[in-house]
C-alpha cells in the first residue's frame, strides 16, 4: 500500500471551519497566536476612532473617512487571517496518525473474503464500530447541498424571478404553486440561517456486509469479490461564512472535493435530519422533520413537461399509496371495495396543479380507506407511505414550478434505497 499524492499538494479551499481547526491544533500542539491578525484590528479601530473624533466638525467628512480606512483594513485583515489559517492547516494536515480514515490507494484487490479480512489498514476496511465519535476522517467526494437547501434556494430563486417579472409566471400558471411553496420557502430560511447542509457521495469507498457486520471498504480491495456494496455518503451541516468561493460554483456542480470532517455521530447511519432547528418542534408539530426531508427529496426532481402528465403521475401515486396503506396493515379489498376505491382514485386525477390540491387528494384517498375497510394510519406511517409513493411516480411537490423549467427528468424510482450515512462536523472541504 502506497500514499497518493507524494509530492506536495496544490491544496486549494472551498471551505474552512477555523473555529475548529484552531481548537484541534491547539489541543495537539499547544496554544496558537496570531499576533498578526490581532495587530491589524487594533489598527483598524485606531484609525476609525481617529476618524470620529477629527470628523466632529464636518459630519461629510467623518463619514467619508471612517468608510475609506474601514474597507482598506479589512481586506489586509482578510488576507492576513486566510493565509494563517492555510498554514495551521497545513500543519494540521501533516500530523500523522490522526485521522482514522485518510486518502489513500491499495496495492490490489483482496485474493478473496479471508484476505479482505486480515487488511489492518483502517483507511482501507472499517468495521462500523470501529467508526465512533470524535475520530477524524478524511474523503475523496462528489460535493453537492442536501435537497432540502436546494428546493429552499429554488423557491427563493423563483420568488425573486416572479416579483421581478410577474408576466412571465402568469402565463406559465407558476404563481399558484408558487404562492403555495413561499411559506417552505421561508420556514426553511429561518431555520438554516447562515447554515447549509450537504450530502456528499463518497468515491473511494463503499459499504459491505460480511456475516452481520458493516464494514466501510476501499473499493480497489473489493474489486472482483463477490460481495454485494452499497454507496456511502458524508452528511453535514457547514457555515455559510466559511465557504472560500461562491456556493454557486460549488455546491451545484458536484465537484469532486475532498472533504475532512469529525464524525459526529457512531458508526454509519440510516437516516439525518438536515434541518437541526426543526427537531425542537417535534412535540408542537408532528411530523414536522419527515414533512422537510420529504419536500426536499421530492420538491426538487422536475420531471419533464408532457400533456396530462401530472393528472396520470397522481393517479399512479393515490394507486401506490393506497396500496402502501393495505399492505402495511396487511388487508386485502374485496372486489366491491376495490372498485370504489378505484372511481375514488379516478375521479382525483384532475387534482394535481398545486400542493393542496395533491395534498387533498390523499387525504381523500386516506379517509375513503377508512370508510371502506377500517384501516387507519399513523401520521409517520403515513408520511412515509405517501413519499414512497410520490417518488415511485415521479410526481413533483410543486409542479407548476417543475414543468417551467427545461430541466430533463430523472428516472422514475420504484424504491427508496436505503440509505448508508456518515455524520461529521466538518473542517475542510478542498481540492
Amino acid at each position: 500500500m502506497s500514499k497518493a499524492p507524494t509530492k506536495a499538494d496544490l491544496r486549494e479551499f472551498i471551505y474552512l471551519d477555523e473555529v475548529s481547526l484552531r481548537s484541534l491544533l491547539s489541543s495537539l500542539t499547544g496554544d496558537l497566536r496570531d499576533s498578526a491578525s490581532e495587530q491589524s484590528s487594533d489598527e483598524l479601530q485606531a484609525e476609525i476612532a481617529s476618524g470620529i473624533k477629527a470628523g466632529n466638525a464636518l459630519v461629510g467628512a467623518e463619514a467619508n473617512v471612517s468608510s475609506r480606512f474601514q474597507a482598506t483594513n479589512n481586506s489586509t485583515i482578510q488576507t492576513s487571517r486566510k493565509a494563517t489559517v492555510q498554514s495551521w492547516f497545513r500543519e494540521f494536515h501533516a500530523l500523522k496518525g490522526i485521522r482514522l480514515i485518510e486518502v489513500t490507494r491499495t496495492d490490489g484487490p483482496a485474493f478473496d473474503q479471508a484476505a479482505l479480512l486480515s487488511t489492518t489498514d483502517k483507511s482501507l476496511l472499517l468495521r462500523n464500530d470501529e467508526l465512533g465519535r470524535g475520530e477524524l476522517v478524511e474523503f475523496r467526494v462528489r460535493l453537492s447541498a442536501d435537497p432540502v437547501y436546494q428546493l429552499g434556494a429554488m423557491v427563493s430563486e423563483f420568488s425573486g424571478m416572479a416579483d421581478e417579472y410577474p408576466d412571465m409566471f402568469k402565463e406559465s400558471g407558476a404563481l399558484a404553486s408558487l404562492r403555495e411553496a413561499q411559506p417552505i420557502g421561508k420556514v426553511l430560511d429561518r431555520f438554516l440561517v447562515g447554515l447549509i447542509p450537504i450530502r456528499a457521495v463518497v468515491l473511494d469507498y463503499s459499504i459491505v456486509t460480511i456475516g452481520e457486520e458493516k464494514f466501510i471498504a476501499h473499493n480497489d480491495l473489493i474489486t472482483g469479490l463477490s460481495l454485494v456494496s452499497e454507496p456511502l455518503e458524508i452528511v453535514g451541516v457547514t457555515e455559510q461564512a466559511g465557504y472560500w468561493k461562491d456556493l454557486r460554483r460549488v455546491l451545484f456542480s458536484e465537484a469532486e472535493v475532498t472533504l475532512m470532517g469529525r464524525v459526529s455521530r457512531a458508526g454509519v447511519q440510516a437516516e439525518w435530519t438536515p434541518v437541526k432547528l426543526a427537531d425542537l418542534f417535534k412535540e408542537m408539530v408532528p411530523g414536522l422533520v419527515a414533512q422537510i426531508n420529504a419536500a426536499g427529496r421530492t420538491g426538487t426532481q422536475v420531471p419533464q413537461p408532457q400533456p396530462n402528465a401530472d393528472s396520470n403521475r397522481l393517479t399512479v401515486a393515490l394507486n401506490a399509496y393506497a396500496s402502501g396503506i393495505l399492505e402495511y396493515k396487511r388487508r386485502e379489498l374485496t372486489q366491491r371495495e376495490k372498485q370504489e376505491l378505484d372511481l375514488a382514485v379516478a375521479a382525483l386525477r384532475g387534482r394535481s396543479g398545486s400542493v393542496s390540491e395533491q395534498h387533498s387528494a390523499f387525504a381523500v384517498i386516506r379517509s375513503r380507506i377508512s370508510e371502506l375497510t377500517g384501516v387507519t394510519v399513523g401520521p409517520k406511517r403515513e408520511l412515509a407511505i405517501r413519499e414512497q409513493a410520490r417518488v415511485s411516480s415521479g410526481l413533483p411537490l410543486f409542479p407548476a414550478l417543475a414543468a417551467s423549467t427545461d430541466a430533463p427528468a430523472p428516472p422514475p424510482q420504484t424504491t427508496v434505497s436505503s440509505e448508508n450515512l456518515i455524520d461529521v462536523e466538518i473542517i475542510a472541504i478542498y481540492w
